[in-house]
């Protein structure tokens, strides 16, 4: 359906309907609860502050940041352009394949280190849901 068609459907349907239109009114709040300041004012000031006094460090952030994503960009422009060749396709994969046979004993060590810390905290996340539970 046309948007032109839909407006006409609306136009006759609002036309052959004359049905009585409620009227709205606007209520005015009592002085009392206008002049009540709201709880949330006072964190809202804090915030502003904060925001006002980082805004600079955000900003250099931006700069320092810019140059360096600038570049990032150009190197996947070039990555992108040298994967039509199919030279680049194969240096590419004997490099993964490479980086992943010395990245392995990194990522192995890493899942031993970590792994039982993982498995605490699943294990106290399963407790803390079976006690809720039984509470209840």
């Amino acid at each position: 359906m046309t948007a032109l068609r839909k407006i006409r459907i609306e136009e006759e349907t609002l036309v052959a309907v004359r049905a009585p239109v409620a009227k709205l009114y606007v209520v005015a709040k009592a002085p009392a609860e206008a002049a009540a300041p709201a709880p949330e004012a006072a964190g809202g000031l804090i915030k502003n502050v904060a925001l006002f006094l980082a805004a600079p460090f955000i900003g250099l952030a931006y700069i320092v940041a810019l140059p360096l994503v600038g570049l990032g960009f150009l190197a996947v422009l070039a990555v992108r352009a040298a994967t039509k060749y199919a030279a680049v396709k194969a240096a590419g994969r004997a490099l993964k394949a490479v980086g992943m046979t010395v990245a392995a004993p990194f990522v192995g060590l890493a899942f031993v280190v970590f792994f039982p810390f993982v498995g605490l905290a699943l294990l106290l996340g399963v407790a803390g849901k079976a006690a809720v539970a039984t509470r209840i």
